[in-house]
């Protein structure tokens, strides 16, 4: 089983800023019934408040807030930026974004295990970020 369905997988999508990028990731994720728009609120509070530690590694951020904030069902997005964005952070710029909603704490650790499994592997970030479909990210991740 893959961490992330097909179907929230964008590509090379415009954003103007972070808070920008975070919204299209979520919007991701609303549009798929995996989150309420209450829970993109939610991460953009918590950037505002907690600055890019979400950035976690270079040009990749992974956005999230509490499950109590509109989570539906867990679920991961997956986004490209046609032009990367300054978080205001070491790891910038970001041209990878993966949306992280989970419905429960251990739930957030399991996935935050397996992104982690992912990023770890030699130049997986670049190589999804060189995707243009949906089904070479999908090779990407479930071959890794």
């Amino acid at each position: 089983m893959s961490i992330i369905n097909e179907k929230c997988i964008a590509l090379r999508l415009h954003a103007s800023d972070a808070q920008d990028g975070i919204v299209k990731a979520g919007q991701v994720l609303l549009h798929e019934g995996y989150i309420r728009k209450e829970y993109i609120d939610a991460m953009l509070k918590n950037f505002e408040k907690n600055g890019p530690y979400f950035a976690i590694a270079p040009g990749f951020a992974m956005p999230h807030a509490r499950p109590e904030d509109g989570v539906i069902q867990s679920g991961i997005s997956l986004i490209t930026l046609e032009n990367p964005v300054s978080f205001g952070s070491s790891n910038d710029p970001v041209k990878l974004i993966m949306a992280l909603a989970t419905s429960s704490d251990n739930e957030h650790l399991e996935f935050m295990t397996k992104i982690a499994g992912l990023l770890g592997k030699e130049h997986v970030i670049e190589r999804l970020y060189q995707c243009v479909t949906a089904d070479e990210v999908m090779s990407i991740i479930n071959n890794n």
